[in-house]
């Protein structure tokens, strides 16, 4: 009885882009140097697979072409010819190919393929029997025999005999438009090898036999549930409290084994949606080949913190910002191998990407050693551009002028930057995500460009302020101290904003009440509260009427039911029921510190 493939349709796409993945990787290694025989190996393995899997569900251009990638590098492995920059130009512009096919394949596309017939011709062409391959280029020919149809795999008959071995068509026949016989096939030992992964691929897939794959849907909806659970838990907590039947010890016992049972669940179910950091640095050492090669600088690649972890949601989101971060590195940053010579150093440079934890953050930095930011340069073209700018500014403030929309100081568009978007996406994206970024740099050593994310969008853990009647959240990780000012602590200046003298230091005062538009009441008010926050290398006194507490909440987007707020990047429901805002405290200092420079300048 046949087996309906259309369920394992799913998995096969998303092999196959591990796959592809697998072999860029391996390709820089090429590039670098590094292309030992385990090198050669995976790559092949990795067609291997692909070629395996198209072949098993019909996809027959995809299976033919990853077939002469796998027999270029059987060849290579084998000693026939060695890898140049030409193969690693080969295999890169494969994968794009290959990606654009899978992609017309998901959408249901199963027609001929032009690009696929041009990526054909050109692996068929590197061989050394086409007479037109590149030099030192090569592989060993291989036995053609007809590839196994599914049937053969999937039917309780035995296989059908193989056909008799054919000589393969040689390059300058079209791809794709072979006939059955004259395609290029399979030797007779992969018959049944199709499916059977290399030792090494074998001992790693024995390791993993306790894992399964769930769809992100799923994971999404009991992330949900159990927040919906720890909201319950609280609001059990706070009724409990408030009826005044907390004396009550077994009820006592009860509701802290559910609260304890509770935020067990809550982190492990968490836990499932947190990934490593090396899904998001094995894309760049592709991207850094790319823009290193067509702006002619040599550039490596350093990555820290691969198994620093990350919600999966933000991962996926944080791929564009780093990706403008990164080019914007090496076109602006590093320098010519002529300009580094003649600055007395090597002449590759290095952009250098970390990851790390830091209470409920991670800390990414994307670091270069190049020419650093020309504070002169920057502050005329702010003002050529006709942003509010004096010389009195810090450098913290210059450098962060390169944030805003539509400022570039590149002398000329390229394909790679100078039209003025970039790293204004950058700040407006992590600041979506509820994260901060900020600059620092130094005049011919380089750049460094610093991104602080929570751990996950799901939950955080946040300070529950009031004014007046409402009660606000301010997440925990931009909170540095608490404390209630003296009344000779607060200079208070007509025209100008308020300031807080904070250990020697004057902060800018930002009243919550101002900022939430709280009309005014006439109920006394009691002693004002400061909260010092910091983000983006910006610090400022937050005054609130009172601190309810620290807690772990759980985040509700507004987007999702209403619209974006400006200065509030989400709500959550508190244990009495009630709907607090999240602020948005990279907005609010951003706007107080605009407002003061405005002041100042006035």
């Amino acid at each position: 009885m046949a087996i309906d493939l259309s369920r394992f349709i799913a998995t096969f796409f998303d092999e196959a882009h591990e796959h592809l993945e697998s072999i860029e990787e391996h390709a820089m290694a090429l590039g670098s140097g590094r292309g030992d025989a385990e090198t050669l190996n995976a790559i092949f393995r990795a067609a291997h697979s692909i070629k395996g899997g198209s072949g098993t569900f019909g996809f027959t251009q995809l299976s033919e072409v990853t077939h002469e990638m796998e027999t270029l590098f059987d060849g290579l492995r084998k000693g026939v010819g060695r890898a140049d920059e030409s193969t690693v130009r080969l295999l890169l512009d494969a994968c794009d190919v290959f990606k654009a096919h899978l992609a017309r394949l998901k959408a249901g596309d199963r027609g001929e393929d032009p690009a696929m017939r041009e990526l054909g011709n050109r692996l068929v062409g590197s061989r050394p029997d086409s007479g037109t391959g590149d030099a030192g280029v090569a592989a060993a020919p291989s036995a053609a025999a007809a590839a196994p149809t599914e049937e053969a795999f999937f039917t309780d008959g035995p296989a059908p005999p193989a056909r008799e071995p054919q000589a393969a068509k040689p390059a300058a026949a079209s791809w794709g438009l072979f006939s059955e016989d004259a395609a290029p096939k399979r030797a007779e030992t992969e018959k049944y090898g199709l499916f059977e992964p290399a030792p090494a691929e074998q001992n790693r897939r024995k390791g993993d036999q306790s894992s399964i794959r769930v769809s992100v849907e799923k994971i999404d909806r009991i992330v949900n549930l159990v927040g919906e659970l720890v909201i319950a838990q609280a609001m059990m907590q706070q009724a409990v409290t408030s009826h005044g039947v907390r004396e009550d010890e077994y009820l006592g016992h009860t509701l802290a084994t559910l609260d304890r049972n509770t935020r067990d669940l809550q982190q492990t179910v968490m836990s499932i949606r947190m990934m490593p950091m090396e899904f998001v640095f094995s894309r760049f050492p592709r991207l850094v080949y790319d823009v290193s090669s067509r702006l002619g600088k040599n550039v490596d690649l350093q990555t820290q913190g691969h198994d620093t972890e990350l919600d999966k949601e933000l991962i996926e989101l944080l791929i564009d910002p780093l990706t403008h971060v990164v080019r914007n590195a090496i076109d602006h940053g590093i320098e010519t191998p002529t300009e580094r010579r003649r600055a007395g150093k090597p002449d590759a440079g290095t952009v250098s990407m970390r990851a790390t934890h830091r209470g409920g953050s991670v800390i990414i930095e994307v670091s270069d050693d190049g020419r650093g930011l020309d504070r002169e340069r920057i502050v005329a073209k702010a003002r050529e551009l006709g942003m509010p700018v004096d010389d009195a500014m810090t450098d913290e403030q210059v450098w962060g002028l390169i944030f805003e929309a539509g400022f570039s100081t590149a002398k000329e568009v390229t394909s790679v930057s100078g039209r003025g978007v970039g790293m204004d996406v950058v700040r407006r994206n992590i600041t979506a995500l509820g994260g901060s970024v900020y600059v620092s740099s130094a005049r011919g050593e380089g750049t460094t460009i610093t991104i602080q994310l929570p751990l996950t969008l799901a939950v955080l853990e946040g300070m529950i302020v009031a004014v007046g009647d409402e009660q606000y959240i301010v997440p925990l990780e931009f909170v540095a101290e608490a404390f209630k000012p003296g009344a000779d602590d607060i200079q208070t200046i007509v025209g100008k904003a308020s300031l807080v003298a904070v250990r020697g230091e004057n902060l800018p005062i930002v009243r919550l009440e101002d900022v939430v538009e709280l009309p005014a009441g006439e109920a006394a008010r009691p002693e004002p509260l400061c909260l010092v926050v910091e983000v983006d290398n910006r610090r400022a006194a937050l005054l609130v009427d009172s601190l309810i507490g620290q807690q772990q909440l759980v985040v509700k987007s507004l987007e999702a039911n209403l619209h974006s707020v400006p200065g509030v990047t989400g709500a959550t429901i508190l244990g009495d029921g009630r709907v607090a805002l999240i602020l948005d405290v990279s907005t609010i200092t951003r706007t107080t510190n605009l407002r003061a420079q405005a002041r100042r300048r006035a």
